[in-house]
């Protein structure tokens, strides 16, 4: 069986409001991930991960799904989904704030850890050449054909990252990633193919991005 966790928990204070419930093209930005989700038929059940004070707003979902609370940190919000699908073999963690995400990333990632793989994260190879930088200074230049950027779905063997979040909270480590996690504890993760387009709304300047694709691609 295959699980999903659909983050959108986040208080917005890097954007200054709750990015997961602005309206794009006449969808709430969760949708986007709702109705990607809801197309993938490997995928059979799913939580959304919601800041406590939202818990109620609607969902349509067309596959068995639960809302939960949403933690202080995102690693946390993750822990919180992963103990509703412990009948799941496969876990796939999406951020709702990629709303351009695809169904390809979705099943390559399932379909790489079927194939035997730990873990597997939707990224691409970085297009620029990326600095080391401390205190303004430049170190260094890396090698960029070794670097890639790194999105979400991010999909993983259920156990292993389960155990790899216990283990992160007993430790009191905190990761920006799952695979970040399952790394930490020697577990094997390779990539599936990401794109430019699956950015992450992060600031009000992603908005406008987000918005001109919409009306480029009527998506």
């Amino acid at each position: 069986m295959v699980g999903c966790v659909l983050l959108a928990a986040g208080s917005g204070s890097r954007f200054g409001e709750k990015k997961q419930f602005l309206t794009l093209n006449g969808k709430r930005l969760i949708d986007f991930s709702i109705e990607t989700v809801s197309r993938i038929k490997e995928i059979d059940k799913v939580v959304i991960v919601l800041p406590k004070e939202d818990l109620d707003i609607p969902v349509n979902l067309n596959k068995p799904f639960k809302k939960v609370c949403g933690g202080k940190e995102r690693q946390y919000s993750v822990y919180n989904g992963l103990l509703q699908l412990q009948d799941c073999e496969i876990v796939v963690i999406h951020d709702t704030a990629r709303p351009f995400a695809t169904e390809k990333m979705f099943l390559e990632g399932i379909e790489n850890v079927k194939k035997g793989w730990d873990g597997s994260i939707t990224a691409y190879k970085s297009r620029d050449t990326v600095k080391e930088v401390k205190d303004n200074t430049v170190l260094k230049t890396l090698d960029r054909n070794s670097i890639y950027i790194v999105q979400t779905p991010q999909t993983f063997n259920y156990e292993k990252l389960l155990y790899s979040h216990k283990k992160a909270l007993s430790d009191n480590f905190l990761a920006t990633d799952d695979s970040a996690l399952m790394e930490r504890e020697g577990f094997k993760i390779t990539i599936n193919e990401g794109s430019f387009l699956n950015f992450k709304i992060t600031y009000p300047e992603d908005l406008k991005l987000a918005l001109a694709l919409l009306t480029l691609n009527n998506f």
